[in-house]
């Protein structure tokens, strides 16, 4: 087993590096758009499958939360307690700084995923995640795990992430390749490791604090949630590029898989 803390906290420490640069480029264009009453960022295909859940009332812990856009958002069209965890300093601060000033009854936690404090355990109807989470999760079956164990009895987990298909592929910042050949295995047992900056909002360029990234496929991702006692109920592949960097692969063609969404229940 990996020793996950090593990676977390690395991430961590480049994560609170990086957010000053995010907040730069775009705390004041989210600020303006949550002055708007009921504002959301859920779009489709995510918006339907969403609504199909019925969260009207219901508890959402928002697990990768970063600046917490997407769980103010999930407030604003009806959800009940609205909980939000990020192992970074920085984006939980930005994250309720807004909602308290926006007036938004969410609460945000500063933690590692695999630290959750056990008072959470059991205490939500849904679990959400959004883009950019998994790839940073060192040990996908211990992730899955807290996931289970943050859901109630009849809990459901709401996956919309980037495709694993998409990491063998060239990234939009690699301008003289190919968009659409395979430069990266599908299989990668070690991680990714990276100093090269993820001010993926402003784009600026900076030599960073070292960070790991860890490709999951799907049967990795499926596995641990079927192994942590959650049973598929829903899942979809789609074309479009959630993740700011494959939008070149996405307009070059043919159609290829670039996002999901998954749906699991709590058996």
């Amino acid at each position: 087993m990996r020793d996950y803390k090593k990676y977390t906290q690395a991430n961590r420490d480049a994560w609170n590096e990086a957010m000053p640069y995010h907040q730069k480029s775009n705390v004041d264009k989210w600020d303006l758009a949550f002055s708007e009453k009921n504002f959301s960022v859920i779009k489709e295909p995510e918006l339907s499958l969403i609504d199909s859940m019925d969260i009207q009332g219901q508890s959402i812990a928002h697990v990768c939360c970063n600046n917490g856009v997407e769980l103010m958002s999930l407030k604003n069209m009806g959800a009940g307690e609205c909980v939000g965890f990020d192992i970074s300093d920085e984006a939980i601060q930005e994250a309720q700084g807004r909602a308290d000033k926006m007036g938004i009854d969410c609460t945000f936690v500063q933690t590692d995923v695999y630290e959750i404090s056990e008072k959470y355990h059991g205490s939500f109807d849904i679990v959400y995640i959004s883009i950019g989470c998994l790839g940073w999760m060192p040990a996908i079956q211990r992730f899955f795990g807290k996931v289970a164990a943050l859901l109630n009895e009849n809990g459901e987990l709401f996956i919309h992430e980037s495709h694993p298909f998409s990491e063998m592929l060239p990234s939009d910042d690699l301008e003289d390749m190919d968009p659409m050949k395979i430069i990266e295995p599908y299989f990668k047992q070690d991680p990714y490791v990276d100093n090269d900056g993820i001010d993926y909002v402003g784009k600026t360029t900076y030599k960073s604090k070292t960070m790991y990234w860890f490709v999951w496929t799907l049967s990795d991702i499926l596995m641990g949630i079927i192994e942590n006692g959650m049973k598929v109920r829903h899942f979809s592949e789609y074309p479009d590029d959630i993740s700011t960097l494959h939008g070149k692969n996405q307009e070059t063609g043919p159609d290829i898989p670039l996002s999901y969404i998954l749906i699991a229940e709590k058996e």
